[in-house]
């Protein structure tokens, strides 16, 4: 049996990829599996390159020219999807995804519902889910609505009529689809967005699940308003056909890089061969020991190194969370001045673990070098787009647009988590 946590997130854009690498720092955090992610805001014909580990699997619903919807879905590499048939519109509001997943059929899907006529789409959009789904749903997406404006907006008050709530509602049973989070916790308030204009809080992203799976679900989390302007919601369900992968060892090479854990690294292996003298064992015997024993170390210092980013990390998101507790309770211009400190810490602390990601880039790079390859290949497809076209002026001044920059395809290649 193992357990698979599903989020939906929407997260204001993918297009940096600083923000790209924020975002994959906050679902590696929080052990995600599926992901659901609205308003990526990436056009058709024009995606980046996402992040292979740990998501090896990337679906998009893409508009050709608004960069302002986009929706995505992200499946861990521990997750055994094997994908039957996908669907998606042409708006990038709808990607529906029907596989199996541990011989089990899974209908995935995730909407990003408009502003305006948010209840006619919706329903439009959940019978195209019934026409197109098998086995088990699990929908997840930005809704744009409340469901209960008395539980689930802090002013108690919704902006659509409740006669056309009470027809989603309707159209929601039919699929006999259930909140999650709603299901778990059916007296707690709490809320995704913050919407500064009005000045109130409101709970508009969901995860819905088949009546048939809701048992199998144990926990339900909303989590803080960090890097974007929503919070991540998550839910765990237990499956039991899937078996847990075991974990591999990598070295931090950024532990080299410190000259305190280096010096300590001496020191334990000045202590291991004066321990371990040749006079009593043989050298090869002494050298393949030595292996295990530094390893042991590195890993013991890695962790300590992880322990204190992740205090630091938890620090900061548990100052949010109480900050944003007490905002929502009573809106005020301090509690939104010390949020907005706040998140911009946590965004510097993100930033600085990017730089890891960049020494396994350069690291990349350097194994591969001028060597034939899919990697060669697919930097120079990159460096013949529009977008890496480099302009040089010869020594009359005419500009030419024929000079690949193959230097800015490496970049924004490998510029990812």
């Amino acid at each position: 049996m193992r357990d698979i946590k599903v989020m939906t997130f929407n997260v204001k854009g993918l297009n940096s990829p600083c923000k790209r690498s924020q975002i994959m720092l906050m679902l590696r955090k929080a052990h995600s599996d599926i992901v659901f992610l609205q308003e990526t805001h990436l056009r058709t014909g024009r995606l980046p390159k996402l992040p292979s580990h740990p998501y090896k699997q990337w679906y998009h619903s893409t508009h050709p020219t608004s960069a302002s919807k986009g929706v995505a879905i992200a499946i861990h590499h521990q997750v055994p999807f094997i994908l039957q048939q996908q669907l998606a519109d042409a708006e990038g509001r709808m990607l529906l995804l029907k596989g199996e997943i541990a011989s089990k059929k899974f209908t995935l899907a995730n909407l990003y519902a408009p502003n305006e006529a948010t209840v006619s789409w919706l329903i439009k959009t959940l019978d195209t889910v019934k026409l197109f789904a098998e086995g088990t749903i699990v929908l997840g997406g930005d809704l744009n609505l409340v469901f209960d404006p008395f539980v689930d907006s802090s002013t108690t008050r919704s902006h659509i009529a409740q006669k056309h709530i009470s027809r989603l509602h309707g159209k929601l049973q039919e699929l006999q689809l259930i909140d999650v989070w709603r299901a778990l916790n059916p007296t707690m308030k709490d809320y995704y967005f913050y919407s500064n204009p009005h000045k109130s809080y409101q709970r508009l992203d969901y995860l819905l699940t088949s009546v048939s799976l809701l048992s199998a679900f144990s926990t339900s989390e909303i989590g803080e308003i960090t890097v974007s302007d929503h919070a991540p919601c998550s839910a765990v369900f237990a499956l039991d056909s899937m078996v847990k992968r075991d974990w591999s060892w990598r070295l931090n090479e950024s532990l080299l890089n410190n000259a305190k854990y280096c010096k300590q690294v001496r020191s334990h292996l000045d202590l291991y061969f004066e321990s371990n003298s040749p006079a009593h064992s043989k050298h090869t015997m002494i050298w393949e020991a030595h292996k295990a024993y530094i390893r042991g170390v590195f890993i013991a210092l890695g962790t300590k190194v992880k322990k204190e980013q992740q205090k630091l990390l938890d620090l900061l998101l548990a100052q949010i969370a109480t900050v944003e507790r007490l905002n929502k309770q009573s809106v005020s211009r301090e509690f939104q001045g010390e949020l907005t400190k706040l998140r911009q810490q946590l965004r510097e602390h993100l930033s600085q673990r990017i730089a890891k990601q960049m020494l396994y880039f350069q690291h990349k790079l350097y194994a591969h070098g001028n060597k034939g390859g899919k990697l060669m290949s697919a930097l120079l497809k990159k460096a013949k787009s529009s977008s890496h076209i480099a302009q040089v002026k010869d020594k009359n001044g005419v500009t030419h647009k024929n000079t690949p920059n193959i230097a800015n395809a490496f970049q924004e290649f490998y510029l990812i988590i």
